[in-house]
C-alpha cells in the first residue's frame, strides 16, 4: 500500500523488502478543471514536467520532453499521453531514474510542472506525484495536492541523497515562472 504524503513529509526510498530503491519512476499527473457553463468540457493548459539535477548545490542538468535523457542514462523523461490526463487517474508524464548510475556528487533531483506559454494553474484542479519501484511496478508513495491558482509552475517534490540513502520530500510549492531561468531560481530557493 503506497504511503499518502503531506506537504514537507519525507519518505525514505526503500523497496518493500527494506533494501534501497535503485530503479524508480517519478510519475506526475494533473487533473484539469471543468470549464464553467460547459459540463464535461475541460480547458487544457500547455504543461510540461522537468527533472532538475543538482550536485553539491550546483545545477547540473535538466531533463524534459526536448532533452529526455541524461548523458549517463541515469534519468530519462518518459512522455505521457498526447492529451492531458483529464480524469486525473494516471500520470501525464514521468521520469525513470537509475539512482546507482548517478554520479557520486549528484545529490538532489527536483521535479516540477510548468507552463511557459502563459497558462496558469487556474485550469488545473489537482496534481499528484508518486514514487514507483520500477523493477516491481509497486507504488511506494503518493503526494496529491490542490493545484488550482494563478501560478504558472509547481515545484512538486525532490529526491535527495545523504549518506548514501535517498529520500523523497513532498514540496508542493506554487511559483510564477515565465522562463526556464525562473524555474531554476524557484527550485533553488
Amino acid at each position: 500500500m503506497p504511503i499518502p504524503m503531506a506537504k514537507d513529509q519525507r519518505v525514505p526510498l526503500n523497496r518493500a523488502d527494506g533494501c534501497p530503491l535503485n530503479l524508480m519512476r517519478m510519475g506526475i499527473g494533473w487533473q484539469s478543471a471543468p470549464c464553467s457553463g460547459s459540463p464535461g468540457l475541460f480547458r487544457l493548459g500547455r504543461l510540461g514536467t522537468f527533472a532538475l539535477l543538482y550536485g553539491r548545490g550546483r545545477f547540473l542538468d535538466a531533463l524534459f520532453a526536448e532533452n529526455p535523457t541524461h548523458p549517463d542514462a541515469s534519468i530519462e523523461h518518459i512522455a505521457g499521453p498526447v492529451a492531458e490526463n483529464i480524469a486525473g487517474e494516471g500520470d501525464n508524464e514521468s521520469f525513470v531514474a537509475r539512482l546507482s548510475r548517478l554520479p557520486p556528487y549528484a545529490d538532489r533531483v527536483v521535479f516540477a510542472v510548468s507552463s511557459f506559454d502563459g497558462s496558469t494553474f487556474e485550469t488545473v484542479q489537482s496534481a499528484h506525484c508518486r514514487i514507483v519501484d520500477e523493477s516491481l511496478g509497486h507504488e511506494l508513495a503518493r503526494y496529491v495536492l490542490p493545484a488550482h491558482g494563478p501560478h504558472t509552475a509547481l515545484i512538486m517534490a525532490e529526491v535527495t541523497r545523504a549518506g548514501g540513502a535517498w529520500t523523497m520530500t513532498a514540496l508542493g510549492e506554487p511559483v510564477a515562472c515565465t522562463t526556464f531561468a525562473d524555474l531554476l531560481q524557484a527550485a533553488e530557493a
